[in-house]
């Protein structure tokens, strides 16, 4: 008799701590981690950006926010596991350009559609691409640049990061707008077109910012002109491609993404987190270091301009005639 009393004590015991935790059990699951997919190697650029904005998406939703490199075959496969995840917001992708708006003309066969699979939330930061040279070249400007081809009527041999990345196709932007005849020379990265651009082996390059920023500080490279709509805050004496009479001024930019279908009330939770993390200055300050502008936007504007930049990019793909490597 005595041990089933304590049986019994312990079983309404057992019963009421368990009462107690489910509470606590259903809020955790209700709060599990979010998931920032970045469809790029850890260390890069693209990772930086991607923790940084995780950190602070994190604290203004009040949960945590796990970076998930998923990387391969030019940030597709990543993109490809958001485009097929549940619409409920535990699943986001940090996209940058090449991947959702370059990719889609250049690659055959992806296994999504990007413009009706994916939410577009928050343009995280936007900039130009660098146009480099060998300290010995000649020009020392884009429109010297120009200036110096049509008088040789050489062409002008120049790297960038990859058939049909941003540098490629931004030098088939100046290529169209000009008629200056320009030859590709495609690296596998930024950092082997760099190493031979300081040795002589290439005179022009297309770089990002942040890959050549140190380069360019030492003196070991040298600055034409930059892509973008307006000049670099950490460049600013560098004139845009468009100062120079060249109509080229399409940017690159990141952004965060979420599947399509995702709900109104929940996208405009996370788009407006985003937008405060963004404003804080410490995040401003480190963006601004990544060689990038800060510049929130409203999700309509961003929606807007990345469709409008999936034209674009298609254009100056099939003009190149690029195909991905």
């Amino acid at each position: 008799m005595q041990h089933n009393t304590h049986t019994s004590r312990r079983s309404v015991l057992a019963g009421a701590a368990l009462l107690a935790a489910a509470p606590w059990q259903l809020a955790r699951a209700a709060d599990q981690p979010i998931r920032l997919i970045v469809p790029f190697p850890a260390g890069g650029g693209t990772d930086v950006m991607g923790r940084l904005l995780a950190q602070g998406l994190g604290k203004e939703l009040g949960t945590t926010v796990i970076v998930d490199n998923v990387a391969g075959a030019t940030g597709t496969i990543g993109t490809a596991q958001v485009a097929r995840a549940a619409p409920d917001g535990r699943t986001l992708l940090l996209g940058v350009t090449g991947n959702m708006a370059i990719a889609p003309a250049l690659l055959k066969g992806l296994r999504y559609n990007t413009e009706k699979d994916f939410t577009a939330l928050a343009r995280i930061c936007h900039g130009g691409n660098l146009l480099v040279a060998n300290p010995k070249y000649p020009a020392n400007t884009a429109a010297e640049m120009v200036a110096l081809a049509k008088r040789t009527g050489e062409p002008v041999m120049y790297g960038s990061w990859g058939n049909g990345s941003g540098g490629h196709l931004a030098a088939e932007g100046i290529r169209a707008s000009t008629g200056v005849k320009m030859e590709h020379v495609p690296y596998k990265g930024v950092a082997p077109l760099l190493q031979d651009l300081i040795g002589g082996q290439i005179q022009v390059g297309m770089v990002d910012v942040a890959g050549a920023l140190a380069q360019v500080r030492a003196g070991k490279i040298k600055v034409l002109a930059v892509t973008g709509r307006k000049r670099s805050s950490v460049l600013p004496q560098v004139p845009t491609l468009k100062e120079a009479g060249i109509a080229f001024d399409t940017e690159i930019w990141f952004g965060l993404f979420a599947p399509g279908r995702l709900p109104e009330a929940e996208a405009q939770k996370i788009a407006q987190a985003a937008e405060r993390a963004l404003r804080k200055p410490e995040v401003t300050a480190r963006i601004k270091e990544l060689g990038m502008e800060a510049d929130p936007i409203t999700r309509a504007g961003f929606d807007k301009e990345w469709r409008a930049d999936m034209v674009t990019w298609a254009r100056l793909v099939k003009q190149s005639g690029a195909t991905a490597d």
